[in-house]
């Protein structure tokens, strides 16, 4: 694909999400209508409802498999990044949002959906926190260099204290690299500001954040 229509990974995973929001807005629209304006008269009506809808929602959730996997693809080749995270938790949601469609649909109910919908989106908000998003990203990125030998220290430089475990595991010079801008901003917490990864951070960086590793950063 990426040969034969001169795609980057960049577009390839972008043309992906495009894609899906369009799938998304024109499928929840025909479905809102069949829930809404269908006959269910009788039997066959609601079978013909169940099994039009179902399997509406089915096929758009290949669209959700196929944007993840583009998003995978395009992480493997650069890399994990905020937006690429909180993209690829975007498309989780709606795969989860399609799914909540088809049992509605299934059951020919719709009345709790929307609160379904917004618990969901609060849900998937809330599972972005707990995992631990600058965590999860230096890890990513650091696996990916023992495989392939490719890291972007400068973008990792960037990310927050939470990062400081994954990254203390690079060799030096990266270590210091990745470190030391870290090291520079992180805050002194009195008891009103404590944080855990940051308590965590100082407890790897210890007396000497940068250490000597960091001369031969350019």
């Amino acid at each position: 694909m990426l040969r034969t229509a001169g795609l980057t990974y960049a577009e390839y995973a972008r043309g992906g999400f495009w894609q899906l929001l369009a799938v998304s807005a024109l499928t929840l629209l025909v479905i809102a209508g069949a829930m809404r304006w269908a006959p269910r008269r009788t039997r066959a009506d609601r079978v013909l409802i169940r099994l039009l809808v179902g399997g509406l929602t089915a096929l758009s959730l290949v669209v959700v498999a196929s944007a993840l996997y583009r998003m995978r693809v395009y992480t493997d080749a650069y890399g994990a990044t905020r937006l690429r995270l909180v993209v690829a938790t975007a498309e989780l949601w709606l795969g989860l949002l399609f799914v909540l469609v088809g049992v509605a649909a299934v059951r020919l109910r719709s009345g709790r959906l929307p609160r379904l919908v917004l618990g969901a989106a609060v849900v998937a908000l809330l599972g972005l926190a707990v995992v631990n998003p600058d965590r999860l990203i230096a890890d990513w990125n650091v696996d990916r260099w023992q495989r392939i030998d490719r890291l972007d220290v400068d973008y990792l430089s960037g990310l927050s204290a939470d990062a400081v475990p994954a990254l203390d595991r690079l060799p030096e010079p990266m270590r210091s690299c990745a470190l030391r801008e870290i090291a520079a901003q992180l805050p002194e917490d009195g008891w009103r500001a404590a944080n855990v990864g940051r308590t965590q951070a100082r407890a790897v960086l210890g007396p000497d954040p940068a250490g000597a590793g960091a001369m031969a950063c350019p």
